[in-house]
């Protein structure tokens, strides 16, 4: 992904229009269109300015825009631009439910198991029932005969 499609991508990502974008970072909507479309560079202090703008450092910018061109898996792109752009409570959460799916890849299927009480089969009746509601629905035989 190169630097252009990464700004766009985490512009999008805040929910902000190019103009909204040029306002808080004292630029023009035509210039960053034209750094989205790759067909201009942004100086070093206008890209200080778009990533403080959007709530990144500029290493998250350049992680984004450079994990493509190192041919890798276009989902962990996508959730490394999702991680940066979480707050700090949020992340943790995820790197946590990400290394409880890590142990749970680790253990072999069959050694997991879940606590649950196996449900009484339709014919059979559970021990602590009477016999004068044989159909377990809390009214007596005589009184649906």
């Amino acid at each position: 992904m190169s630097l252009g499609q990464a700004l766009r991508q985490l512009r999008k990502q805040k929910g902000l229009t190019l103009a909204e974008l040029a306002d808080r970072t004292d630029s023009y909507v035509g210039n960053l269109s034209r750094i989205e479309r790759n067909v201009a560079k942004p100086s070093l202090d206008l890209l200080y300015r778009i990533a403080e703008a959007l709530g990144y450092t500029m290493a998250d910018i350049f992680s984004i825009s450079e994990a493509s061109k190192d041919h890798r898996d276009p989902k962990q792109v996508a959730l490394n631009t999702i991680f940066i752009a979480l707050l700090e409570q949020d992340r943790e959460l995820l790197l946590e439910f990400a290394r409880l799916l890590q142990e749970r890849a680790q253990k072999n299927i069959s050694d997991i198991t879940v606590d649950a009480k196996p449900l009484p089969v339709a014919h059979e009746q559970p021990a602590d029932q009477d016999n004068d509601d044989p159909r377990g629905d809390g009214i007596p035989p005589s009184a649906t005969d």
